[in-house]
């Protein structure tokens, strides 16, 4: 977005009513020139806010001061091909008279919010535009969320049918993605409680209802994430007694083998003693005898370890 131009929003009765001046809102991003003079002289805002909005990293928060606040949220991250776990960070500044926005890459919220206004149907003032914002961008993340509990359901139904290495894989790349969306969603709800806090004049008392309850929606996204962290801990747990247990029964099959095996073993190894004296050397028929002796005693192991129940643990 290279167009530096205010966009105004809606004017209602209500709005008229409050105020003679239509208030705008100045929509940016970063790569676009002379951004700091655009900001200090054209909209007006102090150094210190310029330096918050223009951050390399930011995290979600609020910071009041006198009667604007500076606003830094977490978009889901739409753009094709991109994870949408990789949250899209949007700077604000609201006051009563104009709301900058300020952002490094797409935010589908904010795109939604512009087409309306610019079709007429949008916001008529700051107070409604940060409430309707945190509203859609909050129905994005309950939708990746969503999306991620069917994955884990998935996950929960092939547990014990699919291979080991699949799903390790599989659940290490979801609880992944759990956790950094939990990173940023959490602090989100902290950054606008502090709005709900705090008294504005542009801020009527139905939007502050309206974004507690979008405060509320977010808590229980909140929940959910770490319920399916818990479920993914679960099922990550569930894998490794699989593999315990594969491994158990190779060594108790070695076991067995090695226990059939030993005493054979030791007698062909006592028969086959290069020094005078062993028994039955000089008759011909000694070694098939010996050897279905043997035979005998290896199935005789065999039944003992199966009665047992060695082999069937």
């Amino acid at each position: 977005m290279t167009d530096q131009t205010p966009i105004p929003f809606t004017v209602t009765a209500a709005s008229r009513a409050q105020s003679d001046t239509v208030p705008v809102w100045h929509r940016l991003n970063t790569r676009q020139p002379d951004l700091e003079h655009y900001l200090c002289k054209m909209v007006g805002l102090d150094e210190l806010t310029m330096q918050a909005l223009t951050a390399t990293e930011t995290r979600p928060r609020s910071t009041p001061f006198e009667d604007g606040a500076l606003v830094i949220l977490r978009a889901i991250n739409t753009e094709p091909g991109q994870d949408p776990e990789d949250m899209v960070s949007l700077r604000m500044w609201v006051d009563a008279s104009k709301v900058v926005t300020l952002q490094t890459r797409r935010v589908a919220a904010a795109d939604d919010l512009e087409q309306d206004m610019r079709n007429g149907r949008g916001a008529s003032g700051p107070g409604e535009f940060l409430v309707s914002l945190a509203d859609r961008m909050t129905d994005r993340m309950q939708d990746v969320v969503d999306t991620l509990d069917t994955g884990i359901e998935e996950l929960e139904d092939a547990q014990a049918d699919k291979p080991v290495p699949e799903l390790r894989g599989a659940i290490t790349d979801f609880r992944r993605k759990v956790v950094i969306l939990r990173r940023f969603v959490a602090p989100q709800r902290d950054a606008l409680d502090v709005l709900v806090d705090e008294k504005f004049t542009w801020q009527t008392d139905i939007q502050e209802r309206r974004l507690k309850e979008t405060i509320e929606r977010i808590t229980r996204l909140v929940e959910q994430l770490d319920t399916l962290q818990q479920r993914a801990s679960i099922v990550q747990d569930y894998l490794s007694m699989r593999v315990t247990e594969r491994l158990n029964r190779t060594m108790l099959l070695l076991s067995v083998v090695g226990s059939v095996f030993l005493p054979l073993t030791f007698v062909s190894g006592l028969l086959g003693m290069n020094v005078s004296g062993i028994p039955l050397a000089s008759v011909p028929e000694a070694f098939m005898t010996i050897t279905g002796l043997l035979i005998l005693v290896g199935i005789a192991e065999l039944i003992l370890i199966w009665r047992l129940q060695l082999l069937r643990t």
